[in-house]
């Protein structure tokens, strides 16, 4: 196995660093883009936000120009992406960092139409995508593309997987962020039955101070805690680091609690309908049209499994029919995301 040498060790460290330091609100800027193209070199960085189950487009940002428009891939673009065996991996659960060149030669991309219709046009001959881990409908993909002779190396591929779990936590950041400035900017009109609210630390986890929405979650998912301080359970997961978000349960009731700084962001929800990672996957296929054959061979199933999958999510949706299914499922979504 390859080892980074020093001075990539050095721009991977320094990259990260200034990354963090970043601390806006957008995921990921086409400066920062380029920045990347810069330590996995490239002619095109992009990064691409997508519901594959829907079909649209969460989110576009290039570099070195960043003029997408933010319109919606066409119909040709949707079905590409099961031509792409990058993108392919990727929607069957692989997330690394992977090159067309894994599963193509030249000889054999010139000849599909994923390279008359998507390299050709820009003179695209190599490209590298690594993925932050995530499910069908909410896709996060950085694509790096080369128009010169020379492929991408595997140290470019150890650069990105190294960088991935960096990626993932500026992403999971920036979204905190966001909503906890939606939260701070509503505080003066904020109704106690709100169901997102924040609160302030110090050091010693004293609570310097919690909007109203923030004082009645406290209340009913941590019954019994003593004014002032943070619920035990809620204070070890500070000392812990804090670095994924605490989730506590109550009937059909779900509490999700991020760290941002000294500020807290407290979101209830509807507890999800526990389906597995895999029943998910099917039903997500399912919403897209496949039948139960084709959803075997994209996920490398037993059409039979796949069935048994299916008979699971029915009696835990309450529903019956594939239809039924997807409705329910897409409204679950729905509501995860609100």
């Amino acid at each position: 196995m390859s080892a980074l040498s020093s001075s990539d060790a050095e721009r991977l460290l320094r990259f990260v660093a200034e990354a963090e330091s970043f601390g806006g609100d957008d995921r990921f800027t086409s400066e920062l883009l380029g920045e990347l193209g810069r330590l996995v070199p490239a002619d095109v960085v992009a990064y691409n936000e997508l519901d594959r189950v829907r079909r649209r487009n969460r989110l576009s940002v290039g570099w070195p120009d960043d003029d997408d428009d933010g319109d919606e891939p066409s119909d040709e673009a949707w079905e590409l992406q099961l031509e792409h065996p990058v993108c392919l991996r990727h929607q069957q659960g692989f997330f690394g960092a992977l090159k067309v060149s894994d599963f193509l030669t030249q000889r054999e991309l010139h000849g599909t139409r994923l390279y008359d219709r998507r390299y050709r046009p820009w003179t695209i001959e190599y490209e590298m995508c690594v993925a932050i881990p995530s499910p069908l409908w909410h896709t996060k993909t950085f694509l790096f593309f080369r128009t010169g002779r020379h492929d991408f190396t595997e140290r470019d591929r150890l650069i990105l997987n190294v960088l991935q779990p960096h990626l993932a936590r500026l992403w999971q950041a920036a979204r905190t962020r966001r909503l906890l400035k939606a939260a701070l900017a509503s505080i003066d009109h904020a109704s106690e039955r709100d169901r997102r609210g924040v609160i302030l630390v110090d050091a010693s986890q004293e609570v310097e101070f919690a909007s109203a929405p923030a004082r009645r979650l406290l209340r009913e998912f941590f019954p019994g805690r003593r004014s002032g301080r943070l619920p035990r359970e809620l204070g070890e997961w500070l000392v812990s680091g804090a670095e994924r978000p605490l989730v506590r349960r109550r009937g059909d009731r779900q509490l999700r609690i991020e760290r941002s700084l000294d500020s807290l962001l407290l979101e209830e929800r509807q507890a999800e309908v526990l389906l597995t990672v895999r029943e998910r996957e099917v039903l997500a296929w399912v919403a897209r049209g496949k039948t139960n054959v084709e959803i075997a061979r994209l996920l490398w199933l037993a059409p039979s499994t796949v069935r048994k999958h299916l008979e699971n999510v029915y009696a835990k949706l309450g529903v019956s029919t594939r239809t039924a299914a997807v409705a329910r499922f897409l409204g679950l979504l729905d509501s995860e995301a609100s």
